[in-house]
């Protein structure tokens, strides 16, 4: 015992990324596992020893101990009510308040039946009493001057209110890295009893010296870029931009927006900046963040080539898989707590690392300080998330020496909220006449009043015809799926003979999905036989938004249905992309009928509808005011004041992440938890709360979700011979674990969500139950090769 928590002692202090939280860390690690100096836990493990996996599971409460013993010694201190939090969650969050019961933490913890005396008694033999009183003035010394740091920043703000967040709300994120420092410490010391070297992580000069072979393979990177291609303004253009860039690496850690049009390279110049900032600073990581994976996985390729050894990178998602076992276990490890240099992973795992309640999220949250962190497209973040994100911004940049880059051409942080805004955002590039108008490559039109009350698929697609006719190459974004389907199948009829139709839609699976965007691609980049205007195959792709950020491909004309502007700037992202064309690309924003396309169920959706359409309405009376232009800087800030104005008389709270089971937000429930504390008043008669820690962790982290699954189910598309086998080894028994893991992963390429609805059409004989991993599977007889699964049977 005294070995593993010295063990967890020291892993911890070396990983520690915050000077003020190493004293804390210390008393919160030799704690953690005092209870399992217990009688009770000894017979328990004793049997365990003696009858392995025949001995009785049971669950022997070892973490109560640590909490009471640093209670009992700190009284009302920060760093008491830290340590004691950490180490009563060290297996899983809980509510400092349960706001049901009225109930504290502790109070449930001094009510549990636990050999106390015995416990302390036996702690202080491994563990020096006068030492350790040291250590927990010096913790609590460290407290306060946390807390005055907090009340600097947040609470000392005269007349300020919560511009910028709570105090109660950046104690709770203290308490999380706390926590993940713990768990992440103990889950390592554990395992370095099979795994000797699963505690090592590299050093700061290997750090540094990483960042310094990366800059300069970075730098012959893009040398030999300019010298493959003829120079153009543009090249010139991007180049100042990234230079500029790399100028604003002299700051250890800020907050950034970098907005550039498309085609700016921003992919690159954020990385430079990373770079730089990495090297000048000593930073431990470079984070590059996307909302979608196929922004990710497509960028996390130009990385890789750009830094110059793949080593460096970890790509994390869902769509990883490595045949190899070895390579899939190292893979895992790596992802456990993110150690690798630079990490290319989506919004949903970022997210989730800063509020979500799975341990493995939770784990991973110290890796994020001192470092820098990339976040791509932030303008797709859910609205509901903004407030959670800006004061998680704030936190990693004021508190945690990281610096953080929000890239997009499309902006929301220019809109200034009540309370929660990021705080001291600079703009990293300069915005420039010349760069507005050396990226242009499109026209928006409004064609959103063609037609009363909104056109029909039958009129979508005889629009879509004629500007096939006009421009060769027409991209169709609506919003739904089965508007995308309806309007393909309508196309199917009508198109002519050379023309190539494509559909896409998440009714596909993503390795369908994923070979039909490589065959719109090449169909796009396919010479035709006769030469002219137009020199590529004649293509029309109908798709729902998920090729609407960051998919590297270039239609020559894109039809948008009513969304937000953002949507619409995003869409046009894949008109005439590389300024290719001898003309600007038309991007047409049009209006569909109820019958033709049904919002109503999409909340944000239909805001952003309302807000795009109050925008063009005012455009149409005064595009000057615009610069004659809706992708102008002055259109997207009146778009999002009109958004987030929508919002607010749709719910005030609406961008705090509500929670309806309480009437309140999850901002509330990390902050000061109004509702659990009004409940511990009621059941202790009027008693005000005596701790500074009354937050609702585990109740926020299980309702948080960056993507509602609206209860979607899981099912199985056995689309090709790959995921056939993989089938095939859950079906046999006799397959070792590690085989069905791998299957498992591997199939994860070939799930698509269905709706209650929609598997309740498609029934038994539709969706089947597979193997005794319970996992639901499609009949093939219900997947069509255009437009994934149907309703009928073919």
């Amino acid at each position: 015992m005294a070995q593993h928590l010295s063990g967890v002692e020291r892993i911890g202090l070396e990983r520690c990324p915050i000077p003020v939280l190493k004293n804390i860390y210390r008393v919160a690690s030799l704690l953690h596992d005092a209870g399992k100096l217990s009688d009770d836990f000894y017979n328990y493990m004793k049997s365990v020893w003696e009858k392995g996996d025949a001995a009785s599971k049971q669950h022997v409460d070892h973490s109560s101990a640590g909490g009471r013993i640093i209670e009992v010694m700190g009284g009302k201190k920060l760093a008491a009510y830290l340590i004691a939090a950490a180490i009563y969650s060290h297996h899983g969050l809980q509510d400092c308040i349960d706001a049901d019961t009225g109930e504290s933490l502790s109070e449930k913890r001094w009510k549990k039946e636990i050999q106390y005396d015995t416990v302390i008694q036996r702690f202080f033999q491994i563990c020096d009493l006068n030492q350790f009183k040291q250590y927990v003035i010096e913790a609590y010394k460290d407290g306060e001057k946390l807390d005055r740091q907090i009340y600097a920043f947040a609470d000392g703000k005269g007349g300020q209110g919560h511009v910028f967040g709570s105090g109660s709300f950046y104690r709770g994120m203290f308490e999380r890295l706390l926590l993940s420092l713990l768990m992440d410490s103990d889950w390592t010391d554990s395992g370095t009893w099979m795994d000797p070297l699963a505690s090592s992580q590299s050093h700061l000069q290997e750090r540094d010296d990483i960042w310094e072979k990366a800059m300069m393979n970075f730098e012959n990177y893009m040398n030999t870029l300019k010298q493959n291609k003829e120079s153009s303004i543009l090249d010139v253009y991007r180049s100042e931009i990234s230079l500029q860039c790399q100028k604003m690496s002299e700051l250890s850690a800020a907050v950034f927006r970098l907005n550039v049009p498309t085609g700016g390279g921003k992919t690159l110049s954020s990385l430079r900046y990373g770079l730089y900032c990495a090297k000048r600073h000593h930073k431990k990581h470079i984070f590059y963040v996307a909302p979608y994976n196929s922004i990710l996985e497509q960028n996390a390729e130009a990385i890789r080539k750009a830094v110059g050894n793949s080593q460096w990178v970890l790509e994390h998602h869902c769509n990883v898989f490595y045949e190899d076992e070895k390579d899939e276990e190292a893979y895992r490890k790596l992802t456990e707590n993110w150690s690798s240099p630079i990490i290319v992973t989506t919004a949903v795992q970022m997210l989730n690392t800063l509020f979500s309640s799975e341990k493995s999220s939770i784990r991973r949250m110290y890796s994020l300080c001192d470092s820098v962190i990339i976040f791509d497209e932030v303008q797709a973040f859910p609205a509901k998330c903004t407030e959670l994100f800006n004061l998680a911004v704030n936190f990693l940049s004021v508190f945690c020496n990281t610096s953080v880059v929000l890239c997009s051409a499309t902006q929301p942080s220019v809109v200034r909220l009540k309370e929660n805004n990021v705080f001291n955002c600079r703009e990293m590039v300069e915005a420039s006449p010349l760069y507005e108008e050396g990226f242009k490559r499109v026209v928006i039109e409004d064609r959103t009043e063609d037609i009363p009350g909104g056109m029909s698929v039958e009129e979508l697609s005889e629009f879509t015809l004629r500007a096939f006719e006009a421009y060769d190459s027409v991209l169709v974004i609506v919003n739904t799926k089965k508007c995308a389907k309806d309007t393909f199948e309508y196309l199917q009829k009508a198109v002519p003979e050379d023309c190539l139709l494509f559909h896409l839609s998440t009714n596909m699976c993503p390795t369908h999905r994923k070979k039909v965007l490589e065959e719109i691609k090449k169909a796009l980049s396919d010479k035709k036989e006769k030469e002219g205007p137009f020199d590529k195959k004649r293509v029309i792709c109908v798709s729902t938004q998920l090729v609407e950020a960051g998919v590297d491909f270039s239609f020559n004309c894109v039809i948008r249905s009513m969304a937000g502007l953002d949507n619409v700037i995003q869409a046009a992202g894949r008109c005439n992309r590389h300024k290719s064309l001898p003309y600007l690309g038309k991007v047409y924003i049009v209006k569909l009928s109820k019958e033709a396309e049904n919002t109503d169920p999409m909340t944000e959706i239909c805001l952003a509808k309302e807000a795009l359409e109050a925008l063009l309405c005012d455009y149409r009376k005064a595009p000057e005011k615009y610069g004659q232009t809706l992708d102008s800087e002055a259109a997207v800030h009146v778009y999002y004041e009109q958004y987030y104005q929508k919002l607010r008389l749709r719910d005030q709270h609406y961008t705090r992440y509500p929670y309806l089971d309480w009437q309140t937000n999850l901002v509330e429930l990390l902050g000061d938890n109004p509702v659990g504390v009004n409940m511990y008043r009621r059941e202790h008669s009027g008693k005000m709360v005596q701790s500074c820690l009354n937050q609702a962790f585990k109740t926020a982290g299980d309702a948080f979700q960056v993507i509602e699954e609206d209860q979607k189910i899981s099912v199985v598309v056995p689309y090709d011979e790959i995921a056939c086998q993989a089938l095939d080894i859950l079906d046999n028994p006799y397959t070792s674990l590690s085989e069905r893991k791998k299957a498992l992963r591997r199939l994860q390429l070939y799930c698509v969500g269905v709706s209650p609805a929609l598997a309740a059409k498609l029934g038994d004989d539709g969706i089947r139950e597979h193997g005794t991993e319970g996992i639901k599977v499609l009949n093939m007889a219900y997947y069509d090769e255009k437009i994934g699964i149907t309703e009928n049977r073919h």
